[in-house]
């Protein structure tokens, strides 16, 4: 068969569908017309009426969800991110990852030893294992992310209309007010904590710690750490047993932490349903302690006059003059540079953070060192005879530097379980790094885990206080150790804090022999919340002589 042949075979059949075609329209018209004619035009208005409105409704459905479509592939076009397991048929792993971090996170370092992006229940997480790449993005690429705000502090979630992102510990980076604050928070624990209030403070606590023949450690290394940040917090609170509303803003505080460590599937349940609906179980505590922070904000500002009635029925709180020597004051003491200014809600917010977050960060420290404690008796031992051969009957900061093998101690516990096991920031923007492009919200973990246990250290698993100690120091490796953060968000304590949990655990071990009064946790548990916390444990604190 020739090309003309064939040719004029498809024009004719061409040509008989349009001839097929032109008779099927022009039946149809003729049949749609004599209906019109023969129908009722009142009733046929009706009808062609509800027809037309849900025929526009189905077509408004459907252009939504063709949208929708249209802009998840264009995202997935777009957007580049480095590979890993975020198939959404891994959904179940993904509600896991919220309560098994610490198994997972080591299982995606040894699957991907680099990056790799994980679908958790919160959303995207590009997970960075490796430090190289953690530095560049925690402290090279810092102003492009902001601290993950903590859903269970929902204050932080609450915008007013032309303000910032507010809170003092989770501001944006690239925000005026958190580098101010920031700053202030530093210079305040340098210069007017550091050798001076700090030791008191802490001496004050520790005496009345709570320790019993059968003491649940969590509670009570909690009330510890939030009496103690209360009163570095705002000194002029009164923080006794007997002040009933201390009590339940304590109360309420530890209701606050016991849902964030709540390690249930209806935990993680509950975590989705947030997400999406932006409510939460713990929302009407928060305001109650916002409203008893306030209270200490007010008294301390004292007979200022209040300027509210002239300024967009805001109340606007200037600094006053220092009657106290706190974080309240340190805070106060930066509001004239504050843009936008910040108003007794934000500072109430900024008191909260310090105290939620520093008292969480604290007791998960305290709980793995007792629980170390308990289960490396002959390690403990040994710290227990440095601080009695140092004489380290009373807290001080500045000779807990001599106490060598019990802050080794204290490092090496940290190292194994650190309180923050993965640092969780979000991008601010989209913006492209390396080969990839990331979009904005997207959240970046530093997996501080893997760093702790990764192949540079010798022996990884194995708890050996000796690694730092004399010449063992020099083989620690490089940027494989960060139990308090990264960069310019680090914590605000930390050129302190490891003299500061030395100085506390040496006297405890001064004054207390502890034991196990049932089943312990292994150190490679945990729930995490704010903090990596150790399961729920008790034990018995036996009061030793000053000459035992």
């Amino acid at each position: 068969m020739n090309t003309e042949n064939l040719t004029e075979r498809v024009v004719e059949k061409v040509e008989l569908a349009a001839d097929v075609g032109t008779k099927v329209a022009n039946m149809v018209g003729n049949a749609f017309e004599s209906t019109i004619a023969d129908s009722d035009p009142s009733s046929g208005a009706e009808e062609e009426t509800i027809l037309n409105y849900f025929m526009s409704f189905g077509i408004h459905i459907l252009m939504v969800i063709i949208v929708i479509l249209l802009k998840w592939q264009y995202d997935r076009n777009r957007y580049r991110y480095p590979k890993g397991p975020r198939d959404w048929r891994d959904i179940k792993d993904a509600i896991s990852f919220h309560r098994k971090k610490r198994e997972n996170l080591l299982n995606l370092a040894t699957d991907y030893p680099d990056i790799c992006t994980v679908l958790t229940h919160s959303g995207r997480l590009v997970l960075l294992n490796d430090p190289t790449l953690i530095n560049e993005i925690f402290v090279g690429r810092a102003d492009l992310v902001s601290n993950k705000v903590d859903g269970f502090l929902e204050n932080q979630l609450r915008y007013k209309e032309g303000k910032h992102i507010r809170t003092g510990i989770v501001f944006r980076h690239q925000d005026h007010n958190v580098r101010i604050i920031h700053k202030a928070l530093v210079n305040h624990i340098d210069n007017n904590l550091v050798g001076k209030r700090l030791d008191l403070a802490v001496q004050e606590q520790l005496k009345n710690m709570r320790l019993s023949e059968n003491f649940d450690v969590r509670r009570t290394t909690f009330y510890f750490a939030t009496r103690l940040l209360t009163s570095l917090s705002c000194s002029s609170t009164p923080i006794s047993a007997d002040d009933k509303t201390f009590e339940l803003f304590e109360q309420n505080l530890y209701k606050i932490s016991k849902a964030i460590h709540a390690d249930t599937f209806q935990k993680s349940a509950k975590a989705m349903l947030s997400q999406l609906t932006g409510m939460s179980e713990t929302l009407d505590i928060n305001d109650n302690v916002l409203d008893y922070i306030t209270t200490w904000i007010k008294q301390r500002r004292g007979g200022e006059s209040k300027r509210s009635d002239n300024v967009n029925d805001e109340q606007v709180v200037t600094s006053t003059t220092k009657i106290n020597n706190d974080f309240l004051d340190s805070i106060l003491d930066v509001i004239d540079e504050s843009s936008p200014n910040l108003d007794e809600d934000d500072i109430a917010a900024c008191v909260l953070d310090i105290i939620m977050h520093g008292s969480e960060m604290l007791k998960g420290a305290l709980s793995w060192l007792l629980l170390y404690v308990v289960k490396y008796p002959e390690e403990a031992d040994t710290c227990r005879r440095e601080v009695r051969d140092n004489g380290y009957t009373k807290f001080n900061l500045s000779s807990a530097e001599s106490l060598v093998h019990t802050q080794a101690f204290v490092k090496e516990a940290l190292r194994l379980s650190p309180v923050v096991p993965i640092i969780i920031h979000s991008t601010l923007q989209d913006f492209k790094w390396r080969k990839f492009h990331i979009q904005k919200r997207t959240q970046f973990g530093a997996n501080i885990i893997a760093l702790h246990h990764s192949a540079a250290w010798k022996e990884s698993e194995k708890f050996d206080v000796t690694r730092w100690i004399g010449d063992n120091l020099s083989t620690i490796p490089a940027h494989s150790y960060s139990p308090f953060g990264f960069g310019p968000r680090v914590c605000v304590a930390e050129k302190h804090i490891f003299n500061l949990l030395t100085g506390i655990l040496g006297v405890l071990l001064y004054h207390n022999d502890f034991e196990k009064t049932g089943p312990l946790p292994e150190p490679n548990e945990g729930t995490f919340g704010l903090a990596n916390l150790p399961p729920k444990f008790s034990l018995k604190a036996t009061q030793l002589s000053s000459r035992s």
